[in-house]
Order: C-alpha cells, then structure tokens, then sequence
C-alpha cells in the first residue's frame, strides 16, 4: 500500500517548546509532526531536513464513511520508515484484517515476520522476500492445527515436514501446497511407511491444461502409493 502525496495536506508540527502545535499546510521542516492528508489518511512520525519520513512512524488509511458517518480506518502501518518508505521492523494491519509484524525493505515485507490471516486464523512465520514467502518457514493451519515446515519459494512451500496433530508426520516435496513425489509417513504409533505422491488425471486428460491469464495454477490432483508395511 502506498502513502499518500503531502499536497494540500494539514500539518501539526508536535515538537514545539512550549508543547502546543505548530499548524502549517506542508512539510516545512525537519521534525515530528501529524500529517493529515487531503483524502483523510494520516501520518504521526519524524521528517528529516528534507522533508522525508524517517525513524518510527504511525500511517493510517481510510475509507469515507456511509451517510453521515465520517471516514473509518482501512488499514494501518507502525514501525519504521527509512528515506520516506517503510523499511526496518513494523506492524501492518491490511484492509482484510489480516496483520504482518516483522522486516520490511522498500514497502515491501522482507526479511523475517508473522503473517496472521484473519478469516482462516492461519499463521505463518519465516523468511519473505518481496512480499513472498522465500525460505526458512512455519505454517500453521487454523483449522487443523496441522503444520507445514520447510522452505518456501515465491509464496509456497516446496520441500519439508508436514505434521498432523495426533496422526504423525510426512516429509517431502510440495508443488503448490500439495505433497508431490517421494515421500514418508512417520506415525505416532512408530509405524513408517515410504511411498510416493503420484499425479492424476480426470477422465480424457490428455495433459494440462494450461491457466487462464491472471488465474492462479491450480494444485495438482494426486494419489499415495506406498510401500508396503510389514508387521511382526
């Protein structure tokens, strides 16, 4: 999400001597101070002598209010800015209510953080590299609790553990979040078993087709094959 332009803004400068604010319609000078902008966003921080958000920061997005209510908050930013973008560590709140905390670079969430995602109470926590999950990661199910452990590259999960509360363990490989190819199942009663993940096919499939443009591909169909299990 992008800040807003300081044109024709409200300026509160908080740091005058005698504790009352001084009022201006621009970014005059260096100094902390609350910006209110033409279309009601907000923004509480520190500007550097060229007039650029630097240091810790508070910036609020609104919505216009229905009927006669006034604008409501859309989403908010607090943490640090550094050369007028978000960079360093802070807390996001998006217009899903949807929340990321951890290390952001450009505007961009990159480094490590938590992603809670509100509607499924899903929450991951890892390495994100331009707003993607990359790396080193943990995700937790809401629903299940089951979790994924592994790396991760543009946004999913390619290889590593997945846990099943109460029934044990599979590692391998993933291709969008499905298990795919070889793998092993550990259970809580010791029992393991090696197998694979095979690919497959509806009825008259002769190959895949291929995705709509700006529709995501869709995870593939597939079936457990494993070896056989021998007990004494």
């Amino acid at each position: 999400m992008a800040d807003d332009e300081e044109a024709g803004c409200k300026v509160e400068y908080l740091d005058t001597p005698d504790g009352t604010p001084e009022e201006t319609n621009w970014i005059m000078r260096a100094g902390r101070a609350r910006v209110t902008y033409p279309n009601g966003c907000t923004f509480e921080g520190t500007f550097d002598a060229e007039r650029i958000k630097q240091g810790q920061g508070v910036y609020v997005w609104v919505k216009p209010g229905e009927d006669d209510e006034g604008p409501t908050e859309k989403a908010r930013y607090e943490g640090n800015y550094k050369d007028g973008v978000r960079s360093g560590f802070g807390k996001m709140t998006f217009p899903s209510g949807d929340t990321y905390e951890g290390e952001w670079q450009d505007n961009k969430m990159n480094g490590e953080g938590t992603y809670w995602y509100k509607k499924s109470n899903d929450i991951y926590s890892g390495a994100w590299s331009n707003n993607q999950k990359n790396g080193e990661g943990r995700y937790e199910f809401g629903a299940d609790s089951s979790i994924l452990v592994g790396n991760w590259q543009n946004g999913q999960i390619d290889k590593g553990t997945w846990e099943l509360k109460g029934t044990g363990k599979y590692d391998g490989e993933f291709r969008l979040g499905r298990p795919v190819g070889e793998g092993r199942f550990e259970f809580v009663n010791g029992i393991t078993q090696e197998g694979e993940y095979v690919e497959v096919k509806g009825e008259g499939d002769e190959e895949e087709a291929a995705p709509e443009e700006g529709e995501p591909a869709a995870p593939p169909n597939v079936t457990w094959k494993g070896q056989p299990i021998i007990s004494f």
